[in-house]
């Protein structure tokens, strides 16, 4: 089993992800959490912020994803992916792939900015910033959509999240 975590920077896919695994640990002892900036850190520490570095490093993140699921180790990432050819490679190659995109409002995200990334950007600091200068394309079909606002507790997001891999079954995958 394979469960991407799809968003903007800001869109809580860290916390997300990482609550999840934890509570998924418990009683899969075979997954691991893979976090699209510790990624970047280990498996494209030579690649930069353009359209064309992001995307070697996604399609690193997928093929390492592939592998390990090959190998029957479950997943969880919580990625950027902004490439939807290779999200399409994806549901295409990678056994029990789940894609779960977080949308949250601009705005939100710009009052959120727990990377500083927003501010950074408006002050010309930095540039290469996917739904700013850089298109992000939502997915076209994700297995689950959270709208990440804020209205709802990471408490009540989590037990959705759950709910849903209890209710197709999907623990033992």
């Amino acid at each position: 089993m394979v469960i991407w975590f799809i968003g903007k920077s800001g869109a809580g896919k860290s916390v997300i992800g990482k609550r999840l695994y934890d509570e998924l640990n418990l009683i899969n002892k075979n997954i691991v959490y893979l976090d699209g900036d510790v990624l970047r850190n280990e498996i494209s520490w030579d690649l930069g912020h353009s359209i064309e570095d992001r995307y070697i490093s996604e399609k690193r993140r997928c093929q390492l994803c592939k592998l390990l699921s090959d190998q029957n180790i479950s997943i969880i990432c919580s990625a950027l992916s902004n490439a939807p050819d290779l999200r399409e490679w994806n549901k295409q190659n990678i056994r029990n792939y789940y894609e779960i995109y977080l949308r949250v409002d601009q705005s939100v995200l710009y009052e959120r900015d727990s990377k500083g990334l927003y501010r950074r950007y408006e002050n010309n600091e930095i540039n290469n910033m996917v739904g700013e200068d850089i298109d992000f394309y939502e997915p076209r079909s994700p297995w689950l959509t959270i709208n990440n606002n804020g209205t709802e507790t990471l408490n009540k997001i989590n037990k959705k999240i759950l709910s849903k891999i209890k209710s197709e079954n999907l623990m033992m995958t």
